[in-house]
């Protein structure tokens, strides 16, 4: 099912850039579409949250009134929720929405087919869109394998093979891509030429088929720096070889991305400052800090795990563009919702989101 979200994802990217010209500014329509198209979701979570702040009062007091019977107590907050009108779990439904969504993209812009796309393209302050943090790998496409010994690799999902016959070509999808490749050496020697081979079996011919084919051209994957390169294999028994050249891989910090990652995590802190002024966690009134201190803490600990994760700096892009729309709306809605119950035209907004868009 994600496979179909990531082809999708890509195939609007391919759209944009071809009306664009540019990857990212096809990343920031997308995410600026996806934000559109959730509006209504987003919206109605923010008013969720509100309406629960304006609630948690009086639910506090019906909690503390049934606290030694939980049964009692189910009951006369279901009893609560339906008297105000009030769905406790419509806020979870936008953030179930967005998974998938979230997954398709990241699929589509960490995948070595958008990496081949976007090539040597960069934007503003990105060098490239496919930079992760730290990277030992090297341009993609450019005949070369950067490597350290440890690198696995696997093949695309296409092998285009061209027969002895007419020189007939023909597109064989490949169903283990993991499972049809082999390297040597073992381990790999940096610098010096890798070797692939492809069973022709697991490519889906009879090994005697190999008779037939005079070459293939498959698009190689280094698992761990998403490098992709188009390795040309020929015949040998049994199988399809190849000599690849490769470099020695030499670590590499992207200054890039770790901008793009402050960036992110500012906004984020912002962002979870706001959503506490519209809707307090409740262990804050009980004077319990724990949950509250853990609310503080979440954007800190996402963005560290940001930090170890291998993340493109296109998609830290999407990330960021993201949480600035996700904050302008909930500002928005926040503050046309209450000037809405104020029912004072000439009504300040609330003072409150009003001190923290200004302090920020």
């Amino acid at each position: 099912m994600f496979d179909i979200i990531n082809q999708a994802m890509l195939e609007i990217l391919k759209l944009l850039h071809a009306q664009l010209g540019s990857y990212a500014l096809a990343i920031i329509a997308i995410t600026i579409l996806l934000r559109v198209l959730l509006w209504p979701l987003n919206s109605s979570q923010t008013r969720s949250m509100k309406k629960m702040q304006e609630l948690q009062p009086k639910l506090k007091k019906l909690q503390d009134q049934h606290k030694d019977n939980p049964q009692k107590m189910q009951a006369a907050m279901m009893q609560f929720y339906q008297e105000h009108q009030f769905n406790p779990f419509a806020g979870c439904l936008p953030i179930l929405v967005q998974i998938p969504i979230f997954i398709g993209l990241y699929g589509a812009l960490s995948s070595p087919e958008f990496l081949a796309l976007s090539g040597s393209e960069h934007f503003l302050f990105i060098d490239r869109l496919y930079h992760t943090m730290q990277s030992h790998g090297g341009e993609p496409m450019n005949g070369t394998f950067d490597i350290i010994k440890e690198d696995k690799f696997s093949t695309g999902k296409t092998a285009v093979i061209t027969l002895k016959k007419n020189h007939q070509v023909i597109e064989q999808h490949i169903g283990d891509v993991n499972k049809v490749l082999t390297t040597r050496p073992t381990p790999l020697i940096p610098g010096s030429p890798i070797t692939f081979d492809l069973s022709i079996q697991e490519l889906g011919f009879s090994p005697d088929y190999e008779t037939l084919i005079e070459k293939a051209e498959v698009p190689i994957i280094n698992q761990g720096t998403r490098e992709i390169e188009n390795v040309s294999f020929t015949p040998a028994p049994g199988r399809l070889t190849a000599s690849f050249p490769s470099a020695i891989g030499k670590n590499q910090f992207h200054q890039d991305t770790l901008i793009l990652l402050i960036i992110y995590a500012i906004i984020s802190f912002l962002y979870q400052q706001l959503m506490q002024r519209v809707s307090p966690p409740p262990a804050a009134a009980d004077g319990n800090n724990s949950q509250a201190q853990m609310m503080k803490l979440m954007p800190l600990v996402f963005v560290v795990m940001i930090f170890f994760i291998p993340i493109p700096a296109g998609v830290m892009l999407y990330l960021v563009l993201t949480m600035v729309l996700m904050f302008i709306q909930t500002a928005w809605v926040f503050w046309s919702e209450h000037k809405k119950s104020s029912n004072k035209p000439d009504q300040r907004p609330d003072q409150q989101v009003v001190d923290i868009i200004s302090k920020q």
